[in-house]
């Protein structure tokens, strides 16, 4: 198969389409706590809500909100000196009795480079879960934890 840019692509993106093995997490505040295997969660949704015309039988889909989900970052157990813990943790466990302080997420899809070709900025975001990853004596896997993210607003900037 040869290599070929899409029509879209912009000067030294790479070639495309791009793999989705690629990418890197900055989350403000743990400049060097963001290794990943896995994100997903970068949804964008309008929900909608049905109307039905009297007599006729039309049925219409109008926009009611737009909703996203949360994100979910997956890597490997960390100690307890991880900047991205101690924030998970302290706001986990502390039960809510002091405001939440909330973080900015990016997360960047990169080319052969290592540049960055497409971006997503999760704004006010903050952990909802910490879930570590079953643990099975059958398989000869790393443990895994989970971090789930809520956050205000996700914009697309690439």
């Amino acid at each position: 198969m040869a290599n070929s840019k899409g029509t879209g692509a912009a000067q030294g993106d790479g070639d495309w389409p791009l793999p989705a093995f690629y990418f890197n997490v900055s989350i403000s505040g743990c400049a060097d706590d963001t290794a990943f295997q896995e994100v997903s969660g970068l949804e964008f949704q309008i929900e909608t809500e049905e109307y039905r015309e009297g007599g006729n039988n039309l049925v219409y889909h109008l926009p009611k909100t737009i909703k996203s989900s949360n994100l979910t970052l997956k890597r490997a157990v960390t100690d307890k000196a991880s900047k991205l813990l101690s924030w998970c943790l302290g706001i986990l466990n502390d039960e809510l009795s002091k405001p939440i302080q909330t973080k900015s997420v990016s997360i960047n899809l990169l080319n052969e480079k290592g540049t960055t070709c497409k971006s997503w900025t999760a704004s006010n975001a903050y952990p909802v879960k910490l879930k570590m990853a079953p643990f099975n004596s059958t398989q000869n896997d790393i443990a895994i934890e989970e971090i789930e993210i809520c956050f205000h607003h996700l914009k697309r900037n690439l």
